[in-house]
């Protein structure tokens, strides 16, 4: 009788968790506090960096860095307030494969490969990167993560097990794919970001009809995460719609970036 009355309970406890998942997923609720964003980012960083080496040619890192605090500044005037106070960094990955990563709480990385292909368009580098810290500030992989976590809750129910820590997660980051929607709120937010740092937005459409070509080529350095992004011709559309909208915009040819 104890343990059928046990077992009752434990099922109700998975459905009502699971009830949650279902309406927190849908809503992409981020319940993470700062403190959990920065420290799994911590983690990411640390599980990136056993993997890959970094980057030490002095001009790129320096490239990168540059470009990711003017872009931060220009996240910093269009978002105001609601600016996130994350410790951003920006480092290079010495690494053929074409990629850029982002992760909870403010680190930044860019493959070398992905540097090459790009080579003096520091608009198209720039794009990247606000692209990056696009998903950053609106928490895109914090939300999948606190999906993960209520999972992991109603798993552990039936096993009597603890809920997995939140910076165990962190190694799954590498490859995260993100949404259709999370892809698009992303463009929307570097191309606002990369205009107010004072570059040539138009460098994210280029880049995108980049990666268009190379997904048709055989090449191995495009990474999996960056093949299903959603590189169709509404997505560039939709980047070219935003970017005429864009106020005050200079030409290209007075940008920094060229």
């Amino acid at each position: 009788m104890t343990r059928t009355i046990w077992f009752g309970r434990i099922g109700l406890l998975f459905l009502v968790v699971s009830a949650m998942l279902s309406l927190m997923s849908c809503r992409g609720t981020n319940l993470l506090s700062k403190q959990d964003e920065i420290q799994i980012g911590k983690e990411g960083s640390a599980a990136i960096e056993k993997e890959y080496k970094l980057d030490t040619n002095p001009e790129r890192v320096a490239l990168v860095q540059e470009i990711g605090q003017r872009v931060l500044q220009g996240m910093r005037q269009t978002e105001g307030k609601r600016a996130p106070d994350f410790p951003f960094t920006f480092k290079v990955l010495d690494t053929k494969e074409i990629n850029a990563v982002s992760l909870p709480g403010g680190p930044v990385y860019v493959f070398r490969g992905l540097m090459e292909q790009v080579g003096d368009d520091k608009d198209m580098l720039a794009a990247v990167i606000a692209h990056e810290v696009g998903h950053i500030v609106a928490h895109h992989a914090a939300k999948q993560i606190s999906s993960s976590i209520l999972a992991d809750i109603a798993i552990s129910l039936g096993t009597k097990g603890s809920a997995q820590k939140v910076a165990s997660i962190a190694t799954s980051l590498v490859m995260l794919q993100y949404s259709r929607d999370d892809e698009y709120d992303a463009d929307r937010r570097g191309i606002l970001y990369t205009h107010a740092a004072g570059y040539d937005p138009e460098g994210l459409v280029r880049f995108f009809e980049k990666l268009q070509k190379l997904e048709k080529s055989p090449m191995k350095g495009l990474l999996a995460n960056l093949r299903t992004h959603p590189l169709t011709e509404n997505r560039i559309l939709r980047a070219k719609k935003l970017i005429a909208q864009l106020p005050n915009r200079q030409s290209p040819s007075a940008t920094p970036g060229q």
